[in-house]
């Protein structure tokens, strides 16, 4: 529910991936071999540290189960990330997490454009206060 906010444990649980997901060593992800898919039938085979980061990101008390209704494409512009509520940023994770189910590759645009870079520098500042 959007009313249920992340502790400080939660939040400290999930910016921990900040250097894991932005480390130059790291592949996000690799398709299987051609003419092959995976087991779900997609072509995406995610690094097990941005599953667990996902994973971790659609837990409960990061759900906005109305996030169709409240994201808009300003809410990731230039900016507006880093000026964003608890709640604003529940809205953005869940979009993050939820696309992934329409469009194949999702999780690994949104790292590669930072849109989690800057979710996850926002929740540490946040977590200061």
């Amino acid at each position: 529910m959007k009313d249920s906010i992340p502790s400080k444990t939660d939040i400290k649980e999930l910016t921990n991936f900040l250097p894991l997901l932005y480390n130059e060593n790291i592949e996000l992800s690799k398709s299987p071999k051609k003419g092959t898919t995976d087991l779900w039938g997609g072509f995406y085979v995610y690094h097990p540290t941005v599953n667990t980061f996902f994973e971790l990101a659609s837990q409960e008390h990061w759900k906005d189960y109305q996030y169709v209704d409240n994201f808009s494409e300003e809410m990731i512009g230039p900016g507006k990330i880093e000026e964003a509520s608890i709640n604003q940023l529940k809205t953005i994770l869940t979009w993050c997490d939820r696309t992934e189910r329409f469009f194949e590759g999702h999780w690994e645009y949104v790292i590669e454009i930072d849109i989690i870079k800057r979710v996850l520098k926002r929740l540490i500042q946040l977590n200061k206060g």
